[in-house]
């Protein structure tokens, strides 16, 4: 058993306040239940239970509870002393806290043959620091406040196994993988997130898991002109004024997925005949959403430019709409809630038509993969050879890296690590080496 406890104190908190300072603790054990007789078994090596329970907190390095200035230079041009705001007050800030329990079992089993660790985790923040718009009159954009509630969860498996164990062969094959959940429980501010907060990802919803990306809903394409179609509430607009943008865009977009994989792990086989030795690994991801690139840039195409290789398959006669969701570029049209009569009415749901088919539900494909990272072959020459010449160790080794990825066909080329929420990259591309290891 281990337990320690402490105070946690910030002057980064007001000058008045009862946060100042912070318990800080933990508790923690291991228990080897092999030691008991009912578990006794020759096969079993040992078998150890782990248990940790404990609160920690948190705080900004770049909050103070006074404003912060500083003198610079004379202004050139008035001849005046000049000063500029570094840290804008925030004396209501407190710490933000973590409660966390881990509990993990780990064990051997027939001479090691057999080994696992597993561990589950679960974690509580309240009081979560979260940016809160605010009036560009204050000086500044954006404000720090403790505004939410995150839970967080998950476990982790290793296993390394050798089925195979003999004076000349061995096979040791070894995988961990992980799965995690997160939920945001408090509902942020109305006017905190932007659209394009909605639309990469980075807004935080209340009953969503963090890093949940929305998209417009896309009904299909128009046959007499192959304009894409929308479930955008056009028909129905008067029931989105004088709403928020939080209500308006979580009302008109539909969640698509997470960005980041819920499962990921790996896969290492190591086999060994003799003196070669042959490794493989394989990685894999499951669990995410990605946005696939965009069409084109801009709202307009211009043929010098670079496009996706599926843009072949637009729409070029009535009846294409049957095969394909690839829209007629030539088919700009602004939105409804862009104009600006509807700006004080309604936030801006999106700009033109073009830009809601880039970042619409039917350009969303799964994440999962499953990709050959590394394959290597390695002859080790015996030692009474090389030992004559010197050497302690002579090896030649031939490797692969990134053969191939097994991901959805609906990517086309756009590799499951790409996303489109960034720019695009050259994809990853295969590379083999050769190398010759000596010492003496």
């Amino acid at each position: 058993m281990n337990a320690n406890a402490r105070f946690d104190g910030s002057n980064k908190f007001g000058d008045q306040s009862n946060e100042k300072l912070l318990p800080v603790w933990s508790v923690s054990g291991n228990y080897n239940l092999a030691a008991h007789d009912a578990v006794k078994r020759d096969w079993i090596d040992y078998l150890l239970l782990k248990v940790s329970y404990g609160l920690q907190g948190n705080m900004l390095d770049d909050q103070s509870p006074v404003m912060i200035i500083s003198q610079q230079p004379i202004d050139p041009v008035y001849n005046e002393l000049v000063s500029k705001m570094d840290t804008y007050p925030n004396p209501n800030l407190k710490w933000e806290k973590t409660s966390s329990f881990n509990a993990g079992l780990t064990f051997s089993l027939f001479d090691s043959r057999l080994q696992t660790e597993t561990n589950f985790y679960h974690k509580k923040t309240r009081d979560a620091f979260l940016s809160k718009r605010i009036s560009s009159v204050n000086g500044i954009d954006e404000y720090v406040v403790n505004s939410g509630d995150v839970t967080n969860y998950g476990y982790s498996i290793a296993l390394t196994a050798i089925p195979v164990r003999t004076k000349d062969f061995s096979w040791i094959l070894a995988t961990n993988f992980s799965k995690s959940y997160n939920r945001m429980n408090t509902r942020p501010g109305e006017e905190q997130y932007e659209l394009e907060n909605f639309l990469n990802g980075t807004a935080l919803v209340d009953g969503q898991p963090v890093g949940t990306f929305y998209s417009y809903r896309f009904l299909g394409l128009n046959p007499s002109n192959g304009e894409p179609l929308f479930d955008d509430w056009e028909d129905r607009q008067d029931e989105l004024k004088g709403l928020t943008k939080y209500e308006c865009y979580t009302r008109v977009l539909t969640p698509s997925g997470l960005r980041e994989p819920t499962i990921a792990g790996m896969v290492s086989n190591t086999l060994r005949y003799r003196d070669w030795r042959l490794n493989v690994n394989l990685t894999y991801s499951l669990g995410s959403k990605i946005r696939k690139f965009k069409l084109f840039e801009g709202t307009a195409f211009i043929p010098s430019r670079n496009v996706p290789a599926e843009f072949n398959d637009r729409w070029r006669k009535p009846g294409d709409e049957l095969t394909t969701n690839i829209p007629n570029p030539d088919c700009y049209r602004g939105h409804y809630s862009s104009g600006s009569s509807m700006n004080n009415e309604m936030p801006i749901i999106a700009y033109n038509n073009m830009d809601m088919y880039n970042y619409s539900d039917i350009r969303v494909v799964s994440g999962n993969y499953l990709k050959c990272s590394t394959i290597g072959l390695t002859y080790e020459f015996p030692q009474e050879k090389i030992a004559r010449m010197g050497m302690s160790r002579l090896a030649v080794n031939v490797a692969a890296n990134n053969l191939f990825t097994i991901c959805s066909p609906e990517l086309r080329g756009q590799t499951p690590q790409q996303s489109g929420f960034a720019q695009i990259e050259l994809t990853d591309r295969p590379m083999f080496t050769l190398s010759l290891d000596i010492s003496f």
